[in-house]
């Protein structure tokens, strides 16, 4: 019975802490400008490159044992179903091998060349 009293207690503390905060909060969320997004088409930066670089690191070894399990787990499912679970293995295995095995810098920062007009 301390022990819920003492919860009680420190709940309404935060919650009376809380309070005056609050204002200030809106207001500076309001103040804060948005982040401006680069063109669309613009190069990416050295920061970017250096990012993919360093992202590659753990996405690629990542992607390989992801792929990898994939293949067993597909390759066992074909086995224990006797071939009747095709259209599930295939799936298993699309999942962790199809898409992208290196980051590019337009992966890092979201924004991917313009090609309006080149065709």
């Amino acid at each position: 019975m301390v022990t819920q009293r003492w919860l009680f207690g420190a709940l309404v503390l935060i919650l009376a802490m809380a309070g005056p905060l609050a204002p200030l909060t809106a207001v500076a969320q309001q103040s804060m400008q948005p982040a401006m997004a680069p063109d669309k088409g613009a190069e990416p930066s050295q920061g970017a490159r250096v990012g993919a670089g360093f992202l590659n690191v753990v996405y690629v070894p990542g992607k390989a044992i992801i792929c990898a399990t994939g293949t067993v787990a597909s390759g066992a499912l074909m086995v224990l179903t006797l071939g009747s679970a095709y259209h599930d293995a295939v799936g298993i295995f699309n999942e962790g091998c199809s898409g992208k095995w290196v980051l590019r810098p337009q992966d890092v920062t979201g924004y991917q060349p313009s090609y309006e007009g080149q065709y």
